[in-house]
């Protein structure tokens, strides 16, 4: 029976995925004909990399662009070879992608026509090297008011591609080539386990698994050059396959160049890790700093499980009023230690990421003031990439967003038409020239951070005028969940979390400042992925990870063993998101908690 079961998966697998690919394929958009002889400045405004294209497929791609009103075009030749070309269908539904504003830019890193008007102040220059195509897709389509969508150049011959660079591609693209390997080894597996427990009929699923490739491109715009050989071959082509990924020693440019900012910080980060991290705590404190009370328990106890820095955090619990606090708390010495390379420079690119994945959040925010406001200028406080900022506007379109944070992602994020203004430095550095300026200001997932939340509430309740709103945005520490998981429930997140308020003490802060509550959302802020996030960081603690300046030595056999964990891991991460949608999720409907929770407050005439 098991043998059955397990027959009709993956024949229904395999099916399911085939239609989705090919789907994908048959919407592919496709060059309209040129019409030659080219008219005089007919292309002045267009730009390609590389510099020459074919003349027709120049043509082609310009008037699809002026048509279609794009800024960008990733023209992707038809006989794309058939590695690559799954790995960009995998990617990217040509069906949303134009239209979708959080799709994030994808490239068959073959060619790109452009307008100067669309990489205007960018920053962008002629890609070296396949992955820097998507590098430019990427940050053109981030571009406020900028349309931007694929295409397939029927006369486009396609450079041969060299499978010892499909690591870093993958890379690129925000996977890991081991967790990618690891689930095609699963699938194979899983395609052998029926051809051995189902004897003739397993064999219909190994030749369903074989010609998978070819019946996701016939009949569409795509017609891989090597598509009857890699399908015919499949068996033992994917085990080939997984070894050159795994094996490609390949770099991107901006890859080494990282390899070598991180080389030339290994000996000040050693230096620093020589003397210690004794150095980075203040005096342990014998009191809650909310409430004064000196009963305190020891709640979690942790190390750095994301960046993996050396040190060990404790967060500990007020019995009386419940907050939750770093305890010793860091120094501003090891907040610099501990923040340095996580939202700039070296981890810039991963943190950049995560806050570009589902809007909707974003959106439920936004809505949250809508029954009591429609605010016109904005300010939102903490704002990391100002991702949020990007998602309020298609709530408020009227409203004008402004951003505050530290790091130089704000600067940019103004450059991307994100934001109005970008206020780069701390919060109380602006408060004089903020000060009565907005009707709301927002900080989500900011209070947690700082040294002094009850500070940053003064400050708040100074620069908002009389009737304005405050927006915050905070975990919860009451979740339950949160002390089932201990330290690897993502929210405690040590050593960058200081403060964890419960919200009786949160809006007993805001009403003791004028700022008096007037909505709440708790489960409302619940984002179900609990048992997901612990479970890959037990996982991600576990399988090696790439090297970084406080770490430069390479595990030994990285991708082996990564790809061994993760061979585990995936069937675990399924059954963790399943129990994310069902266990996780009627907790969270059944008490109206979660794992964050919202206040808005009103300011009140002193």
């Amino acid at each position: 029976m098991i043998a059955w079961i397990l027959f009709g998966l993956v024949v229904a697998f395999l099916a399911l995925d085939t239609l989705r690919l090919r789907g994908r394929a048959s919407q592919m958009q496709v060059l309209p004909q040129a019409v030659l002889p080219q008219v005089a400045g007919d292309s002045e405004d267009f730009e390609s990399f590389p510099a020459v294209l074919p003349e027709d497929v120049r043509q082609a791609a310009i008037e699809f662009a002026r048509t279609e009103d794009l800024g960008l075009v990733d023209l992707i030749p038809a006989n794309l070879s058939t590695v690559a070309a799954l790995d960009l269908l995998k990617q990217v539904d040509p069906k949303t992608y134009r239209s979708g504003r959080w799709e994030r830019g994808i490239s068959a890193s073959e060619a790109i026509l452009y307008s100067r008007k669309a990489v205007d102040k960018l920053g962008i220059k002629e890609p070296t090297d396949p992955t820097e195509f998507v590098s430019v897709a990427r940050r053109v389509k981030d571009r406020e008011g900028v349309s931007v969508d694929l295409a397939v150049a029927p006369t486009l011959p396609a450079g041969p591609y060299d499978l010892s660079t499909r690591a870093a591609r993958l890379r690129k693209l925000g996977k890991r080539p081991a967790l990618s390997t690891s689930a095609s080894v699963l699938g194979y597996l899983a395609v052998l386990g029926t051809v051995v427990w189902t004897g003739p009929w397993g064999l219909i699923a190994a030749a369903f698994y074989s010609l998978q490739p070819i019946l996701v491109f016939a009949g569409t715009p795509l017609r891989p050059k090597d598509l009857l050989l890699t399908s015919v071959l499949r068996a033992v082509y994917q085990p080939y396959l997984w070894v050159r990924t795994l094996g490609g020693r390949w770099q991107s440019n901006a890859e080494i160049q990282q390899q070598k900012d991180m080389l030339a910080s290994v000996p000040s980060y050693q230096q620093e890790i020589e003397r210690g991290t004794d150095r980075f705590y203040e005096p342990r404190l014998q009191a809650c700093p909310t409430c004064g009370s000196a009963s305190l328990k020891q709640w979690v106890h942790s190390v750095d499980l994301v960046q993996r820095k050396p040190g060990e955090f404790t967060m500990d619990r007020c019995v009386s009023c419940g907050h939750v606090f770093q305890n010793p708390r860091l120094s501003t010495t090891g907040l610099d230690f501990y923040y340095r390379d996580f939202y700039d420079g070296h981890g810039a690119s991963a943190a950049e990421a995560v806050f570009a994945g589902k809007p909707d959040p974003y959106y439920d925010r936004a809505r949250m003031v809508q029954p009591f406001t429609t605010p016109s200028n904005w300010l939102d406080v903490g704002s990391g990439h100002a991702h949020f900022c990007r998602g309020a506007k298609e709530i408020l379109p009227d409203t004008r967003f402004d951003g505050l944070d530290q790091g130089a992602s704000i600067e940019d994020a103004a450059t991307l038409g994100w934001i109005t203004e970008a206020y780069r430095g701390n919060f109380k550095d602006f408060a004089d020239q903020l000060r009565g300026r907005y009707d709301v200001i927002s900080m989500h997932h900011y209070l947690e951070h700082t040294r002094d939340p009850w500070d940053e509430l003064d400050i708040v309740a100074d620069v908002l005028g009389e009737g304005g709103y405050l927006l915050i945005e905070v975990p919860d520490p009451e979740w339950k969940l949160g002390r089932l998981f201990g330290k690897y429930w993502m929210p405690w997140f040590q050593p960058q979390h200081q403060h964890m308020l419960p919200i009786a003490n949160l809006k007993k802060a805001l009403a003791e400042r004028g700022l008096q509550p007037v909505a709440e959302e708790r489960g409302k802020a619940h984002l179900c992925n609990d048992f997901v996030l612990s479970s890959y960081l037990f996982l991600a603690r576990i399988a090696p990870r790439s090297p970084s300046p406080w770490r430069p030595a390479k595990p030994r056999l990285k991708a082996l063993r990564s790809a061994v964990v993760w061979s585990v891991g995936i069937p675990w991460l399924i059954v963790a998101g399943l129990l994310d949608r069902t266990v996780n999720q009627s907790i969270a409907r059944r008490d109206d908690r979660g794992n964050a929770y919202r206040v808005l407050a009103r300011k009140e005439s002193v």
